[in-house]
C-alpha cells in the first residue's frame, strides 16, 4: 500500500489521476453489467427455444396421432421432414406403440450426445397413446446468435467509452485546470510578497466555492491586521473597565512589573508601590502570606502551565480587598519556567455575595432537615448539590456521604450493594443514566474497613445486558419497597438547565390499604370469570348434547332404506346363485331366465330407490350437523333448511304423541348463518317437549314464517300447551332459569336462543302466553345479516301459497 500511494503522489497531473480512476472504473462496470445482461439474455434465448421446441412437439403430436392410428407411413414422413425444417432440431424420432416402428430423421435413429436437449411428447387418440414423439435439439443457433450481438455491443461500447473520456478530460480542463491554474499563481503571489490579489474566477461548483473562500480569507487577513491594531487599544480599556492589572515577572532578572492599574486597586498613586516581589508580599494578608507564597514557587516547580489563586491584600485604607490571581507560565524546552505573566481582579463583591449566598443556602438547608419529606436536587452534571436528613433515612445512606455532594449514580450502586433494590430488577435507578457518563465506571466509592465510605471505588453499577442507558427528559413517579418492608413514592421531575429535583415521601400506610383494595378486587374477578366459564361450558355441552340428538336421528331414519337395500341385495345374490346352479347343470330354461331379469330388474330398483333415500337423509343430516358446528355464514332456501332441521328431530319426536307443523313460502332466500338458526329451532322445539305439554296430552307445534316489508323474515314458533306462568314470563330468557331443575332442565335453552337471535342473527325475539292456551315465540331476523347502520330497503314480493309439512308420529 506504501509504494501505492507513493506512485499515486507521482502522478504530475489531475488530469492523469483522473483518467486512472475513469478509466478503470468504467470497464470494471461495464464489463460486470454486460457480463450481466448477456447472461440473462442467454437464459432468456434458451428458454425461448426450449419453449419453441416444446409448441412443435405439442403441434405436432396432434398431427401425427391420425396418421399413426391409420399407419399411414408416407404422411408420418412427409411431417417428420416438415419438422426437421427447423434448423434447432438435431434428430426427430416417431415411435409407433401399437406396430413397435420407429421413424427417424435424418437417419434411422437418433445418436446419443450430451450436447442434445430432447423433448418428449405422447401421440393419444381418445386418451389411448398410440405413440411418442422425440425432438433432439441444440443451443448452438443460441450461442451464434449471442455471439453476434456480444460482438456488436461490444464495439458499441468501446465507441461510446471513448467519446465518454475524450468528454471528461474537456470538461476536466474547463471546470479544473484552468481555475486551479489561477488560485496556484494567486497563492504563489502572495508568498512572494505581493500582496493579496483575489483570484478571477466564479462558479458554482465546489471549486468554485474554494476559490470563493481563498478570496474571501485574503479579505479577512487584511481586516485582521488592521483590527489588530485596535485591539490592543481596547485591552488596555477593558483592564481598567474590569477592575484588574496585568503583571509580568521575569524569573531569570528577577524583574517584577505591573500595570498602573494595580495600584489603583488598592487605593494607591500609580508611583505609590515599587515594582518588587517584596512590595507585593508585604500587601498580603499574614493568615494567607504562607501559602500564597508556597503556591509561588510551586507554580515554579511543576510543569503546569494556568495557575488560580485567591487572597486577601491590604489596600490603604487598611481594610482587605479579595483578589483572584491568574498566571500563565512560559517554559524553556526542559520544562523550566522562565517567565510567568497574569492578571489580577479584584473580586471583593463577589466573594462578599458567595458568603452570603452560602448563610442563605445554610438557612434553606436546616429548613429541608425540618421536614418530613426526603428532598435531593442533582446537577446536570450528575452531582448531589442538595439533601436533606429525610432523604438520606428513606435511602439508608449517611447523611455525611450526601453533604459531600456524591454523584448520584454512585449513591445507586451504593443502595444496590447494600441491598436496597432487593430483587426489584426493574427499579428505573438501574436502567437510567445520571449526568456525564455512564453509571459504573469505576469513579464511585465505596465502604471502607472502618465504616466509612472512599472516593475512587469501583461502584459495581453496570447496565443490565442488551438496555440501553436513558436520560430524564420527563417528569415520572414510581414506588419502591425497602428490606424493612416501608414503602417509598419517588417522585422526580427534570430541571430546565440539566439535572432533576427528587422527593420521597414514606407512603407506607397508604400503599398496604391501596394493596389490600387491589387484592380484593383481584379476588372478584377471578370470581366473575370462573362464573363466565363455567357458563360457557354449559352453553358448549347444550350445544353438544343438541349435536348428539342430531347423530342419533341420522342412525334412526337411514336405518330403513339402508335394511330394504341390504334385503334386496340378499335375495337377488340368492337369485343368482341359483340361475347360476341350472346353467352349469344344463337344466336352465327360458322362462327361468325370464323369472330372474324379473326379479333382478326389480330389486335393482328397490336398491336404488332405498340408497337413493339413505343418500338424501345423509347429505340433509350433514348440512345441518355442520351448520349446528360451524359459525359459517352462506345463502340458503329457508323453507327447504326448516325441513331439513325438523326432520333431524324426527327420531325425538316419534318417541312422543306431539307433532310439528311448518308453514312457509316456498323461495324465501337467506343470507345468513344456518347454523344459529338450527340451533334456534332445536332448542325451541325442544323446549317445548319439554315443558308445554302434559305427559297424557297430545301437542302440536307450529313454525309459522311470513316475509316483512321491511328486508326481514317473521318467523312464529307457537305451540297449543300449557302456557307459561305470569310470574315466569319475564325470566324466560334469563340464564339458568328454568322450571324443570330435577326433571333434565339446565336453564340454558332459551338464554341461547335469545343470544343466537340478537347477536349471530341481528335480530330480536318476544314471547307471548297465557296460561293453559299455549306459547308463542315470535323471531324477526333480516333476511341479509348486515351491521346496524345499513339499513337496505326490501321490494315486497306477492307470497306464493303457504306450504305446510307435518311429521306424524311412528
Amino acid at each position: 500500500m506504501t509504494r501505492i500511494a507513493e506512485a499515486w503522489r507521482r502522478v504530475p497531473t489531475v488530469s492523469a489521476k483522473f483518467l486512472l480512476i475513469l478509466v478503470p472504473s468504467l470497464v470494471v462496470a461495464v464489463s460486470l453489467f454486460s457480463a450481466l445482461f448477456f447472461y440473462d439474455r442467454y437464459k432468456d434465448l434458451q428458454t425461448a427455444l426450449r419453449e419453441k421446441v416444446a409448441t412443435i412437439a405439442d403441434i405436432n403430436a396432434a398431427a401425427l396421432s391420425n396418421n399413426l392410428w391409420t399407419f399411414d407411413v408416407q404422411a408420418i414422413r412427409n411431417v417428420i421432414q416438415a419438422i426437421g425444417a427447423n434448423r434447432e432440431l438435431v434428430c426427430v424420432e416417431v415411435t409407433d406403440d401399437l406396430a413397435d416402428g420407429l421413424f427417424a430423421w435424418p437417419g434411422p435413429s437418433c445418436p446419443l450426445s450430451s450436447d442434445a436437449n430432447i423433448e418428449r411428447r405422447p401421440i393419444r387418440v381418445q386418451h389411448l397413446q398410440v405413440g411418442t414423439i422425440t425432438l433432439h435439439y441444440s443451443h448452438d443457433v443460441v450461442r451464434e446468435q449471442l455471439r453476434q450481438e456480444v460482438v456488436n455491443t461490444a464495439v458499441l461500447l468501446l465507441l461510446m467509452l471513448a467519446g465518454t473520456v475524450a468528454a471528461a478530460l474537456a470538461a476536466l480542463r474547463l471546470t479544473v485546470g484552468r481555475p486551479l491554474g489561477r488560485l496556484i499563481a494567486s497563492i504563489l503571489e502572495s508568498e512572494r510578497g505581493g500582496g493579496h490579489q483575489p483570484v478571477d474566477w466564479r462558479a458554482a461548483d465546489e471549486l468554485g466555492r474554494v476559490i470563493e473562500a481563498h478570496n474571501a480569507m485574503l479579505a479577512r487577513l487584511g481586516q485582521e491586521e488592521a483590527a489588530l491594531r485596535k485591539s490592543e487599544q481596547r485591552l488596555a480599556l477593558a483592564i481598567t473597565a474590569t477592575r484588574s492589572s496585568v503583571w509580568d515577572y521575569d524569573l531569570h532578572t528577577g524583574q517584577y512589573w505591573w500595570s498602573k492599574e494595580f495600584p489603583a486597586l488598592l487605593g494607591y498613586g500609580p508611583s505609590d508601590l515599587p515594582m518588587t516581589t517584596e512590595t507585593w508580599s508585604s500587601l498580603l494578608h499574614p493568615d494567607e502570606a504562607g501559602r500564597v507564597m508556597e503556591e509561588s514557587r510551586r507554580r515554579v516547580r511543576d510543569r503546569a502551565m494556568a495557575y488560580t489563586a485567591i487572597y486577601r491584600m491590604r489596600r490603604r485604607d487598611g481594610h482587605w480587598a479579595w483578589i483572584e490571581d491568574r498566571a500563565t507560565a512560559q517554559r524553556d524546552p526542559d520544562g523550566r519556567a522562565r517567565r510567568l505573566t497574569g492578571t489580577m481582579s479584584d473580586i471583593t463583591e463577589r466573594v462578599r455575595a458567595e458568603l452570603d449566598l452560602a448563610h442563605e443556602r445554610n438557612v434553606l438547608q436546616v429548613t429541608l432537615d425540618n421536614t418530613d419529606q426526603g428532598i435531593i436536587k442533582v446537577d446536570g452534571d450528575g452531582r448531589v448539590v442538595t439533601a436533606n436528613r429525610r432523604a438520606a433515612e428513606l435511602l439508608n445512606i449517611p447523611p455525611e456521604v450526601l453533604a459531600g455532594n456524591p454523584r448520584f449514580a454512585d449513591l445507586v450502586a451504593l443502595q444496590r450493594r447494600q441491598g436496597e433494590f432487593g430483587e426489584m430488577a426493574d427499579d428505573p435507578d438501574l436502567y437510567l443514566s445520571y449526568g456525564i457518563g455512564q453509571a459504573g465506571d469505576g469513579t464511585g466509592f465505596g465502604e471502607n474497613q472502618d465504616g466509612g465510605f472512599d472516593s475512587g471505588s469501583d461502584s459495581g453499577l453496570s447496565m443490565p445486558p442488551g438496555e440501553p442507558a436513558g436520560l430524564i427528559d420527563q417528569p415520572f413517579t414510581f414506588k419502591r419497597r425497602r428490606p424493612d418492608g416501608r414503602i417509598v413514592e419517588v417522585r422526580t421531575n427534570p430541571l430546565p438547565e440539566g439535572g432533576f429535583v427528587r422527593t420521597l415521601t414514606d407512603v407506607t400506610v397508604e400503599a398496604r390499604s391501596a394493596e389490600e383494595i387491589f387484592n380484593a378486587m383481584q379476588e372478584l374477578e377471578r370470581a366473575y370469570a370462573d362464573l363466565k366459564e363455567t357458563q360457557a361450558n354449559l352453553v358448549q355441552a347444550e350445544k353438544m348434547a343438541s349435536l348428539a340428538l342430531l347423530v342419533a336421528g341420522v342412525a334412526h331414519e337411514i336405518n330403513t332404506p339402508i335394511g330394504i337395500a341390504f334385503g334386496c341385495a340378499t335375495h337377488l345374490s340368492g337369485r343368482t346363485g341359483v340361475l347360476a346352479e341350472a346353467f352349469e347343470r344344463g337344466t336352465m330354461k327360458k322362462s327361468d331366465l325370464a323369472a330372474y331379469v324379473a326379479t333382478a330388474s326389480e330389486s335393482s330398483r328397490l336398491i336404488e330407490q332405498n340408497l337413493t333415500r339413505a343418500a338424501e337423509l345423509i347429505q340433509s343430516f350433514k348440512r345441518v350437523a355442520v351448520d349446528q358446528t360451524s359459525e359459517e355464514r352462506r345463502r340458503f332456501d329457508l323453507l327447504a333448511y326448516l325441513e331439513e332441521v325438523v326432520t333431524s328431530l324426527g327420531p325425538t319426536l316419534r318417541k312422543s304423541p306431539h307433532r310439528v307443523a311448518i308453514a312457509c313460502s316456498p323461495g324465501i332466500l337467506m343470507d345468513s348463518f344456518p347454523g344459529a338458526l338450527s340451533q334456534v329451532v332445536t332448542n325451541l322445539v325442544m323446549n317445548a317437549l319439554t315443558h308445554a305439554f302434559p305427559a297424557d296430552g297430545k301437542g302440536h307445534m307450529v313454525i309459522d314464517v311470513d316475509e316483512a316489508t321491511d328486508g326481514e323474515v317473521e318467523i312464529r314458533f307457537a305451540d297449543d300447551g300449557v302456557g307459561i306462568a305470569a310470574e315466569n314470563l319475564p325470566k324466560v330468557f334469563e340464564p339458568f332459569f328454568t322450571t324443570r331443575r330435577g326433571s333434565g332442565g339446565s336453564g340454558l335453552g332459551l338464554h341461547i336462543v335469545f343470544n343466537l337471535v340478537t347477536q349471530s342473527l341481528g335480530g330480536r325475539i318476544s314471547v307471548d302466553s297465557v296460561p293453559g292456551d299455549g306459547t308463542t315465540f315470535t323471531l324477526r331476523i333480516p333476511k341479509t345479516v348486515i351491521t346496524p347502520a345499513i339499513t337496505p330497503a326490501a321490494t315486497p314480493n306477492p307470497a306464493p301459497p303457504a306450504v305446510t309439512l307435518e311429521t306424524q308420529p311412528a
